[in-house]
């Protein structure tokens, strides 16, 4: 399958798999209100939310104006569709067909942004469910007219590949995408089954969508995400634990059903892999990258094999808490009291700023922008998922959403967002439409940079040891969450689908005795696996975007090495990595910015740099 469907393919099922609530953006710009704890006891600043939410009238002007938009689409899919047997019949056929498909593709991309945004400000609304469906019909056909003309590009000889890639304007415009088609020729099939595998596209998220029903609408808790976010960091344990039980207790109380939702997900990859004629589902899913699975079992070996550090910091924690031992719900307190309690969002601008000012004035002024144009939606709202992201549209801004909490790990998702934001402008400023999408493994790397770079500055600029060791912390904790316990994720993730792929059952009883192992084998000694704690595997939405979360540990190794770079000799190799968007493969691009995800050194440079901060930690405590 070739990269770019793929990517259309797993944008839409992350867009249909969350459903949102009546209520109109623009009505609710003004009367927004943060759930946000540290917000109510700083209230001596009025905020303007309305200064602080999306514009989405870039976009479309109203919910009929994208109806009005979304008809025209499925109109304009005829003249695409008259290309079918006809695409690859000459040079010109092939760059009028093209040009036919990009602007479609486009479309496609705002029609489905639209949506996207405006259901996850409303969570449950069925309104928004039903213009969701929509389009998953007009995707659908647009799946299956895209995948006659792949099979034409599939068809041709090399010769006449070759002839049609000697004219410039097509290879410019379109070669990527085509040379990467016929990369993946042996996995296509018959014209017949390639029809039958699209239109079987809108029932392939099913798992996910079922999932995704399940947490935003059917889970039963007595707190929201941003007071669990709170109470888990407290000081207080029975705060801890009380909010852990709530948390945990909803996906306890369903697991054999979240089993058997976790266990189709991995069917259907086998089914898809088996079809297409991989060797297995890892392979199908990094082949649209074009990344070996040693990158992954690489990943994988040397994390797990190299787990002292990250053993030792789980034993200072317990020393520094207090503690009997550590257990899930001790992990995410603070091991150093917060030195800045609250952070307002103008002093959080200010903090980004002065993080990212190593990367020039250039980059500098893309996050003006994003702060001044309305980028942004940035306070929780009522109806509002959870959590942040990037979404980036195609001839517009990228469009980020935070549900801002007033402290430093809010400036942290700020900053990291902003990374993915950045990446998206660069790209888009720089190249054409089909090499314009980087990847989602570069795209973890752009904005993981951000991150290093806003720890190392702050660790820099600390007035003080009680300063410099909670900026450590929050440092290690990035590290230990982003490398070491995605690694885990994927290490999961891995054996999930091994096992499926032996004919191994999967249920609860063996994901929880799975989950378990990793907890330990990862956290150590002195961490204590508790029967709830065992399904947690149930709580990870990314597992039904299968095959992700290897992405944020590379992203992190990439990360460390990129921003060493940068503050060493400055920015212009990244820039230009940045600037490349998705012109060539993932492992090139990163070699090209002096990062070598082939060999084991971007991994073992950041397990070093946690222990250099491991032990920096412990010296500064010991001081106390």
């Amino acid at each position: 399958m070739g990269r770019k469907l793929l990517k259309l393919l797993i944008v839409s099922l992350l867009l249909f798999g969350i459903y949102t609530t009546k209520q109109d953006i623009y009505s609710t710009c003004s009367t927004a209100f943060a759930q946000n704890e540290k917000d109510e006891e700083n209230p001596k600043k009025e905020i303007d939310y309305s200064k602080y939410c999306w514009n989405l009238y870039t976009l479309y002007k109203n919910d009929d104006a994208w109806m009005k938009d979304l008809k025209k689409f499925n109109k304009d899919m005829n003249e695409l569709e008259n290309y079918i047997g006809k695409l690859t019949k000459s040079k010109t056929h092939l760059y009028l067909g093209m040009g036919i498909k990009e602007k479609l593709d486009i479309k496609l991309n705002s029609l489905s942004a639209y949506a996207k945004l405006k259901k996850d400000l409303n969570k449950s609304s069925y309104e928004y469910l039903n213009m969701t469906e929509g389009i998953k019909k007009s995707y659908s056909r647009y799946m299956n007219i895209t995948s006659q003309l792949e099979l034409e590009i599939l068809k041709l000889s090399d010769k006449d590949c070759n002839k049609y890639l000697s004219d410039k304007k097509i290879n410019n415009k379109y070669g990527m995408y085509i040379k990467d088609i016929r990369r993946n020729k042996k996995h296509y099939l018959d014209d017949k089954s390639e029809t039958i595998l699209s239109n079987m596209s809108s029932i392939n998220g099913l798992p996910s969508n079922v999932y995704d029903l399940f947490r935003n609408m059917d889970k039963k808790t007595d707190i929201t995400p941003a007071e669990y976010e709170n109470a888990i960091q407290d000081y207080n344990r029975e705060k801890r634990v009380e909010a852990y039980k709530n948390e945990f207790l909803p996906y306890n109380d369903n697991i054999n059903t979240l089993a058997g939702l976790l266990s189709g997900q991995v069917n259907k990859n086998i089914f898809y892999s088996s079809v297409r004629n991989y060797d297995s589902s890892l392979q199908m899913y990094l082949d649209s990258d074009n990344i070996d699975e040693k990158v992954y079992k690489g990943l994988i070996k040397t994390v797990s094999n190299n787990t002292d550090s990250l053993h030792k910091y789980i034993s200072l924690r317990k020393k520094v808490l207090n503690l009997d031992k550590v257990y899930y719900y001790d992990m995410f307190v603070p091991i150093v009291s917060e030195c800045e309690e609250v952070v307002s969002y103008d002093k959080a601008q200010g903090m980004v700023y002065s993080a990212l000012a190593p990367l020039g004035d250039a980059y500098g002024d893309i996050i003006y922008k994003a702060f001044n144009e309305r980028w942004i939606d940035v306070y929780s709202k009522e109806n509002k998922v959870s959590g942040g992201y990037c979404l980036s549209v195609y001839d517009n801004h990228p469009y980020v959403l935070l549900n801002y909490n007033s402290s430093i790990g809010g400036v942290s998702t700020l900053i990291h967002e902003l990374g993915h934001a950045s990446y998206e402008y660069l790209s888009t400023k720089n190249q054409n439409f089909y090499n314009s999408s980087p990847s989602i493994f570069t795209h973890e790397v752009a904005s993981t940079t951000n991150e290093v770079l806003l720890y190392e500055n702050l660790i820099k600029n600390a007035t003080n040891n009680k300063e410099k060791a909670y900026y450590i912390s929050m440092y290690l904790d990035f590290i230990k969450n982003t490398l070491y316990t995605q690694t885990m994720y994927a290490e999961f993730e891995d054996y999930i689908h091994e096992a499926a792929e032996s004919n191994k059952q999967l249920n609860a009883l063996v994901l929880n005795d799975k989950w378990s192992m990793l907890l330990k084998k990862y956290y150590g000694d002195d961490f204590e696996v508790d029967p709830l704690s065992m399904v947690g595997w149930a709580r990870i939405p990314h597992f039904y975007n299968s095959f992700y979360v290897y992405k944020y540990a590379t992203g992190c190794c990439s990360a460390v090495t990129c921003a060493q770079d940068i503050l060493k000799n400055g920015p212009d190799d990244y820039l230009n990595f940045l600037k490349k968007g998705g012109s060539d493969y993932p492992l090139n691009l990163l070699k090209s910015n002096n990062v070598d995800l082939n060999s084991q050194k971007p991994i073992k440079k950041t397990i070093d740099k946690f222990d250099e901060l491991v032990n920096e930690l412990e010296k500064l405590l010991d001081e106390k």
